[in-house]
């Protein structure tokens, strides 16, 4: 793969990043701090049209096939690292990709299953769960594999880069209840898709350090 190539899949997970962060926003993006985060979001998707609804699970669609193109950035920059290593971050990226993509689109069933307020929401919303808990057993020994990878500099990035690895930004997000008024609520909100939107934009504007081959 040529560098070109190489920044045209960051693109291509950058414009995914931002499509299923769109999405969050659209299912339930408020003005607020960190805080409110957690305690308006089922309000905002209550209150939400349902047009606004299927568009945001919508997004899921070419915000996945971007995800997925993205995970190729990923797989060059590791070129460096042992096979199996590369092999293994790579997988568990994609898997995340594919998770999260799904994850996405039933979160626009949930939302609009929870207009209804009846079972369908509980039932759903169980669905979902087992969805976030299948992510976060990928996800987190993937998130580890790639942070030690770049900060061991067994890869093509900067070990500085390690601090923006989509796992210890999702944890920083998504816990940031103290970020103030108007943005905290989107951070918090949308973590997920922020921290790999930061990742893959940061990736473009950092040159690597060992030549491509």
């Amino acid at each position: 793969m040529t560098e070109d190539h190489a920044r045209l899949a960051a693109l291509a997970g950058l414009a995914g990043a931002c499509l299923l962060f769109g999405g969050d926003m659209l299912f339930y993006g408020q003005w607020g701090s960190g805080a409110d985060a957690l305690t308006g979001t089922l309000a905002e998707v209550r209150g939400a049209d349902s047009s606004r609804l299927v568009i945001g699970g919508m997004a899921s669609i070419l915000g996945g096939l971007g995800y997925s193109l993205g995970v190729l950035h990923v797989w060059e920059r590791l070129s460096p690292a042992a096979p199996w290593l590369r092999r293994a971050v790579a997988a568990g990226v994609l898997l995340v990709a594919i998770i999260a993509t799904a994850t996405h689109a039933v979160w626009g069933a949930f939302a609009l299953a929870v207009g209804t307020g009846d079972a369908a929401a509980s039932a759903v919303g169980r669905y979902l769960d087992l969805h976030f808990l299948i992510g976060g057993i990928v996800g987190a020994p993937t998130s580890i594999l790639l942070f030690a990878a770049v900060a061991s500099g067994r890869s093509a990035w900067p070990r500085a880069f390690a601090a923006v690895s989509p796992g210890a930004l999702y944890l920083l997000f998504s816990t940031a209840t103290w970020f103030p008024t108007p943005l905290g609520a989107a951070v918090v909100g949308g973590g997920f898709n922020l921290a790999f939107a930061v990742f893959y934009g940061v990736s473009l504007l950092v040159r690597p350090t060992l030549r491509r081959s």
